[in-house]
């Protein structure tokens, strides 16, 4: 994989929305949602990828995709370079360097805070306030349920990640 080509149209996206912090959230829920779609559906991989499919139709499927997501019209040129180059298959790296872009331009992070089981919003809102105030930054939080845990949570960021979770304390002990 050409990681410098991914960072390129990573740029391109991020440079083709406005500075937005709305519309930049929604580029990486549209990156993220096509690369799944690639990575699960095997008609969607097969349209991409054949060579017979003119690539005319591929761009104009994947604008449709991009204004369900609200993208502007600009996005259309990087469409274009993503099909004419054939970097579909790279779009979980292209994810992965726009995220951190924008995390570092919006001067935000995403996390996860994964659970044991499903808390009320008072104490997920406290614990979320406690990890940005003990971290010093701001997080946009998606909560995930992972039972395994058993109590407490994980945090898990672009470059951390925090274990306070029951199970972790009882794999110390074996």
């Amino acid at each position: 994989m050409n990681k410098e080509l991914a960072k390129k149209l990573a740029k391109v996206f991020m440079n083709k929305l406005s500075k937005d912090r709305v519309l930049l959230v929604q580029g990486s829920n549209f990156l993220g949602f096509v690369y799944d779609l690639y990575k699960k559906e095997k008609l969607f991989r097969d349209f991409v990828l054949n060579p017979k499919v003119p690539n005319e139709k591929k761009i104009v499927y994947l604008t449709e995709l991009s204004k369900k997501f609200s993208m502007p019209s600009e996005v259309g040129e990087f469409i274009n370079h993503l099909v004419e180059l054939n970097a579909i298959p790279m779009l979980g790296e292209i994810k992965r360097v726009y995220d951190y872009e924008m995390e570092k331009f919006l001067k935000l992070s995403k996390a996860f805070l994964i659970v044991a089981k499903r808390v009320d919003d008072d104490t997920l809102q406290s614990v979320m306030a406690k990890i940005k105030q003990s971290l010093n930054r701001e997080l946009e939080f998606e909560v995930l349920e992972d039972p395994s845990l058993i109590g407490g949570f994980v945090v898990k960021t672009s470059g951390m990640v925090i274990d306070a979770s029951v199970k972790r304390v009882l794999e110390r002990f074996v």
